[in-house]
């Protein structure tokens, strides 16, 4: 009874969210408005997964704002361009500059690993020798933590730019244009996107496996 009480809630919430998104609105208005339907869906359904009535429609309220975000900026980039058709060649440019800056870095951060695997290896060895000093281990820590941080700010980036292009993904197929080439374009790159960020993601908990390593 109360699993459904919370359905419904959550339906209404997302009906009031997308009320907003009527035939009159203009395209950008639309698209804030779709962002905020899904968000809310999403935010929603989580929330009764864990079986919580107040969890459902907290999560439906703040999904629906993240939702609304990631429409907001669609719309934003949406206004710099003359054509939709513009607007999707941007999109892909930006992608694909942003897919191969992205393969660089993680191919260098690779790289990194190797060596600072050896090096963490050999501090910590040194250490329970007695050969040196804690301070050293601290410096290499406080190294390790910059690389971190600088790693979890790019994968912040690259997974709001994931959130972003997937929204312009399924727009565009609820527009039926799944089959166009520059859609299909777009899908690819997106595609390559998650492999990206996958790839970050297993760089970063070898990053942080050695920075616990590095703790004494």
């Amino acid at each position: 009874m109360i699993l459904k009480r919370s359905m419904s809630i959550v339906v209404a919430l997302i009906m009031c969210v997308q009320l907003w998104g009527c035939a009159n609105m203009s395209d950008q208005s639309r698209t804030r408005a779709e962002g905020a339907g899904v968000g809310a869906l999403v935010g929603g359904l989580i929330g009764l997964a864990a079986g919580d009535t107040k969890g459902a429609i907290i999560g439906a309220l703040a999904g629906a704002g993240v939702g609304y975000l990631v429409g907001n900026e669609i719309a934003k980039r949406k206004a710099k361009y003359a054509s939709e058709e513009d607007f999707l060649n941007g999109e892909i440019n930006y992608l694909a500059q942003m897919n191969e800056t992205t393969r660089k870095y993680n191919m260098q951060l690779a790289m990194d690993i190797k060596k600072l695997n050896k090096q963490v290896k050999s501090l910590r060895a040194s250490y329970a020798k007695h050969k040196v000093k804690r301070s050293k281990l601290v410096k290499k820590k406080s190294e390790l933590q910059k690389k971190i941080a600088k790693n979890d700010q790019m994968l912040k980036e690259l997974q709001k730019e994931y959130q972003i292009n997937v929204a312009i993904l399924d727009e565009q197929k609820k527009k039926g244009k799944e089959k166009d080439p520059k859609v299909a374009k777009l899908e690819k790159e997106v595609e390559i996107l998650k492999k990206n960020i996958d790839a970050l993601q297993k760089n970063a908990k070898q990053l942080a496996e050695m920075d616990e390593r590095l703790s004494v």
